[in-house]
């Protein structure tokens, strides 16, 4: 099938509007009459008829016959002047005789001196002068004639310019919305435009093929990861054995081996949130869904934060019997994340811990008393490897733990959210759906 250019249907299509306007017109002049302005724009080419076929000032009786004929006739008021501008014959009601200026300007060929008033020369030098009839409520009909044209055609052009305007404009809009949503991420969308058969459809292809291009090398890139990241767990777990396996005799020995141990801990961390990570993106790692207390979650991750620092304090408000069904594993992942969060920005200070019930939702939050996110941050934490400016200057984490938070609500069909707490600090939320299974299957697959 050829391609239909666009430029080429605008163009037959406003054509197609030009000769429909020109239809209405003539229709409209049609039925209701030929126009008012023209019939006096006539009305001297009237006027020199009627001087040659009125018979010659010589023949009175024939004079008055033929102007009382067409008053009769034709309606009109009708006087012949001789040429000392004395009145011969005169039809109807009186018509004033011809001022000096208009008199000669007649004389020298049919002209209009007055409204509805017409002049031309007659036989022998006469002259004759005729108002045209004007019929009752014809200026009226005048502009309600006009008003019909320009409201026909205003009708035609927006019946056939409107429906052209939204066939064109539909598809870039929907083509717009795609590109929008796959700027903002969304890289399985499609324009599904494919099928028309001019510029915007073949806009639309290209997009598509774009689009596959990049998913695929974005999911080969996040297999890639993925596989490296499960090859490092085994050497880094060789180097902790070899460590636990190292006896020192000297204590500034085994202070440097426990820092090493401490690092190496961090990376193994570090390692599995990537892989972790990597396979919910892939959609490669299933959801254990099991019901899952958050109370007794809470305090579980509370006791392995206080693991790594005792002197942390931590306060607890959860909802009594508020429960989730959730991957407890990947939940738990999540929830030590945001601890570990708290702990490195929060200088030292206490850590609030909250689980409550919101609607349909289950709300867990966790928050700091350090200094905050910037604000121009805040919609960006949640990027993977992200620091924003103004951070305190640690060296533990590497900006994937809210990365993992988040994708691990998004996965059950919640959704995250940071803000700054009124009271100072940051807090962190996990919103979860009590339901657990609220759209999270289909957050999985996009």
């Amino acid at each position: 099938m050829h391609p239909r250019r666009l430029y080429l249907r605008l163009y037959l299509a406003f054509l197609g509007v030009l000769l429909a306007v020109v239809l209405v017109v003539g229709a409209i002049g049609f039925l209701t009459g030929r126009p008012f302005f023209v019939a006096h724009r006539g009305g001297p080419r009237f006027a020199a008829h009627l001087g040659r076929m009125l018979p010659p000032p010589s023949d009175p009786a024939a004079l008055d016959r033929a102007v009382a004929d067409i008053n009769e006739e034709l309606g009109m008021d009708v006087a012949v002047f001789g040429p000392a501008g004395e009145l011969i014959a005169a039809a109807g009601n009186p018509v004033p005789r011809p001022d000096g200026e208009a008199l000669e300007l007649a004389r020298r060929g049919p002209t209009r001196i007055a409204r509805g008033v017409i002049a031309a020369p007659a036989r022998e030098g006469g002259l004759v002068v005729a108002r045209l009839p004007l019929p009752e409520g014809a200026a009226r009909r005048a502009v309600i004639r006009a008003v019909l044209l320009l409201l026909g055609a205003l009708a035609v052009s927006l019946a056939l310019v409107y429906p052209l305007s939204r066939s064109i404009t539909r598809p870039l809009e929907k083509l717009t919305s795609v590109v929008e949503a796959y700027g903002r991420g969304d890289l399985s969308r499609r324009s599904g435009l494919g099928d028309l058969h001019d510029e915007v459809g073949r806009l639309a292809r290209s997009f598509d093929e774009m689009a596959d291009r990049i998913q695929a090398a974005r999911r080969a890139e996040k297999e890639l990861l993925a596989n490296v990241s499960h090859e490092l767990r085994t050497p880094l777990a060789r180097i902790k054995v070899a460590l636990e396996l190292i006896d020192a005799p000297e204590e500034s020995v085994r202070r440097r081996l426990t820092t090493i141990g401490e690092e190496v801990d961090e990376l193994d961390r570090l390692v599995a949130d990537v892989l972790t990570a990597t396979r919910l993106d892939l959609a490669a790692l299933p959801l254990r869904k099991v019901h899952t207390d958050l109370a007794l979650l809470i305090d579980r991750a509370r006791l392995r934060a206080l693991a790594l620092d005792p002197s942390l304090p931590i306060d607890l408000r959860v909802e009594r019997g508020l429960a989730v069904e959730a991957d407890e594993a990947l939940l738990s992942r999540a929830l030590d994340n945001l601890l570990d969060n708290a702990r490195k920005y929060g200088n030292g200070s206490a850590v609030e811990v909250e689980a409550r019930r919101e609607g349909d939702d289950a709300i867990l939050s966790v928050r700091d008393r350090g200094p905050g996110i910037a604000e121009k941050d805040l919609p960006r934490v949640f990027d993977p490897f992200f620091r924003g400016e103004g951070v305190p200057g640690v060296t533990a984490g590497f900006g994937l733990g809210l990365a993992l938070a988040r994708r691990v609500a998004e996965a059950h069909g919640g959704s995250a959210r940071a803000q700054n707490a009124e009271e100072g600090g940051a807090r962190i939320e996990l919103r979860l759906p009590l339901s657990g299974v609220r759209a999270a299957d289909a957050a999985r697959a996009g």
